[in-house]
């Protein structure tokens, strides 16, 4: 079956950089029903998913395949950065390419222009947006005539910004949701204030309980219920396979209560946005990040 649209689960890869265990995940991945693979120029795998997926012997057709632009390439890289994309992971085109992170108003529409040209020849089938505000949203669009296809942002119980999340679901904007189960764990270093308090773990863990399933299959579904789609990441096959399984229903009660944990707001967005901008030099912006197969981290 050919995949044209955003599946709504899919594998998120960031930090997945060890390559038997980045196989492992996509292997189970594959085996359990993932047909969408999520990664980035940053994430610095690109190549080795593209040597996975070989490896594999999927049909290319069969799965949606994202990636996403790194901001140092968007003055004068984003077109080239793209084929470099395109030949370590393999492929002839890119189902979604997002722009990873807003920086300033010029930046943004040049980069979206040259993705919007890519799409126009082919190589692209949809343009999307990662971390971007109300904001910039709308001057894209505004500049372009053509909205994103997708906003990929932070959603957790702890860091939902439901301002943010109202504005793209109204306007047609498909939403993907990433650091879901962060604040569980450990806080969110963009968000020191994400992390759960052990009373709100504690109610997770009753509704984990309550509806057997682990925290992670509770927390995707609550995205989910939101009209999120998800690409929630492990290293571990079992846990691969666990996060797929989410054929359950949370109650508005128990949905609720997950709502009521979170603390926070477009304008905190915004904030956390301005701070990506401010991090990529005129030096950066230069030289971009061009790579055949891996880079050195201090590249970034």
């Amino acid at each position: 079956m050919v995949v044209n649209e955003l599946p709504k689960v899919g594998l998120g890869t960031w930090l997945l950089t060890d390559r038997e265990e980045l196989s492992e995940a996509i292997r189970a991945a594959w085996e359990t029903g993932y047909r969408h693979f999520d990664t980035a120029q940053l994430y610095n795998n690109e190549y080795d998913i593209g040597q996975i997926l070989q490896e594999q012997k999927i049909e290319r057709g069969e799965f949606f395949l994202t990636t996403k632009i790194a901001p140092p390439n968007y003055k004068k890289h984003v077109k080239e950065s793209v084929k470099q994309s395109l030949k370590r992971l393999q492929t002839d085109y890119l189902d979604l390419v997002l722009l990873h992170a807003e920086l300033s108003e010029e930046l943004n529409l040049k980069a979206y222009q040259d993705l919007l040209d890519l799409q126009k020849d082919g190589v692209i089938k949809h343009v999307g947006v990662s971390n971007f505000s109300i904001e910039g949203l709308k001057k894209l669009e505004a500049s372009t005539g053509v909205k994103p296809y997708c906003n990929q942002i932070v959603c957790s119980p702890t860091t939902r910004p439901v301002e943010l999340e109202t504005y793209c679901l109204d306007e047609g904007i498909l939403l993907t949701g990433y650091s879901i189960l962060k604040p569980y764990f450990t806080p969110n270093p963009f968000y020191p204030d994400s992390e759960l308090s052990n009373d709100e773990k504690s109610k997770l863990d009753q509704l984990c309980d309550s509806y057997h399933v682990s925290i992670g299959q509770l927390l995707n579904k609550w995205a989910l219920q939101h009209d999120y789609h998800v690409i929630p990441k492990s290293s571990k096959p079992e846990r691969v396979k666990e996060n797929y399984q989410l054929e359950f229903e949370i109650s508005p009660e128990d949905m609720d209560t997950i709502d009521q944990m979170n603390r926070f707001s477009a304008a905190e967005y915004r904030k956390s946005v301005k701070k990506m901008e401010d991090s990529v030099t005129e030096e950066a912006l230069e030289k971009g990040l061009l790579y055949e197969a891996h880079y050195e981290r201090d590249a970034r």
